[in-house]
């Protein structure tokens, strides 16, 4: 199976989660999806595991963007459809992808009490997920939770008959910015975009490089939500965007 890593850790402590899956399975094939999500940035942590791992099959999904690491928090495991898991704090980091998979059942693992309280990416998650890489059954090193999980989601726009009003879920390196207004909820090809105090008419376009160079423009991202973009430029920087902002789009 392969394992997939994001965190917010960096590369350097993500190389001890690999080197400590390495040595429970030599031959466990490790995918990074990123080591750069904001420190302690939950939310957008979610947001890409809900974007890349439907595109993985027998998967097993280690995230450690772990705020509350060496707390009450507990370490799960959520099984979903298809031979596909998820291993890493329980504060809703991985509720949006689990629910887009189908969730089968979460289970609490059990801490052996010798883990550094500071780093259990390395000590306990990636060592479950090496476990389970190896065939290793999941009720021999973790049991049923009773209590719901901590849950995250994308929230919904609020959608009126002219007008949406949504957040931002994401600024990807290029700029552009990711709503959480779903495609099928956008009326025409032309209205306006408000954030913050910018508000400016802009085209749905089809793909980015339909746009004039710098213009500011929509179009529906990979993951289906409505995007904010600026060809060959920075929309983010445009609008002086962030991640949780309020967006309104008005038809």
């Amino acid at each position: 199976m392969v394992i997939t890593l994001l965190t917010d850790i960096g590369w350097e402590y993500a190389a001890e989660m690999k080197g400590k899956i390495l040595s429970i399975n030599p031959d466990a094939k490790i995918v990074d999806i990123s080591h750069d999500v904001e420190p302690q940035n939950v939310r957008q942590g979610a947001f890409l595991l809900y974007s890349v791992a439907p595109h993985f099959k027998d998967a097993i999904h280690v995230g450690v963007v772990d705020p509350g690491v060496g707390t009450e928090r507990k370490a799960i495991i959520i099984k979903c459809e298809g031979n596909n898991y998820f291993i890493g704090p329980d504060n809703g980091l991985f509720m949006p992808a689990a629910r887009r998979l189908g969730i089968k059942g979460v289970y609490e693992i059990k801490m052996k009490g010798n883990e550094s309280s500071v780093f259990h990416g390395r000590d306990v998650f990636a060592p479950t997920a090496a476990k389970i890489s190896k065939g290793r059954r999941i009720n021999s090193f973790a049991r049923r939770m009773k209590e719901e999980p901590v849950d995250l989601d994308f929230e919904r726009p609020v959608i009126m008959e002219n007008a949406i009003r949504g957040k931002i879920l994401f600024i990807d390196r290029f700029g552009n910015i990711i709503t959480n207004v779903e495609g099928k909820d956008v009326k025409g090809k032309e209205f306006a975009v408000k954030i913050g105090m910018v508000e400016r008419d802009v085209k749905l376009y089809p793909a980015y490089g339909y746009g004039e160079r710098n213009e500011i423009m929509a179009v529906i991202s990979s993951s289906g939500f409505l995007e904010i973009s600026r060809r060959e430029g920075n929309a983010a920087k445009y609008f002086s965007a962030k991640q949780d902002m309020p967006i309104e789009i008005f038809f």
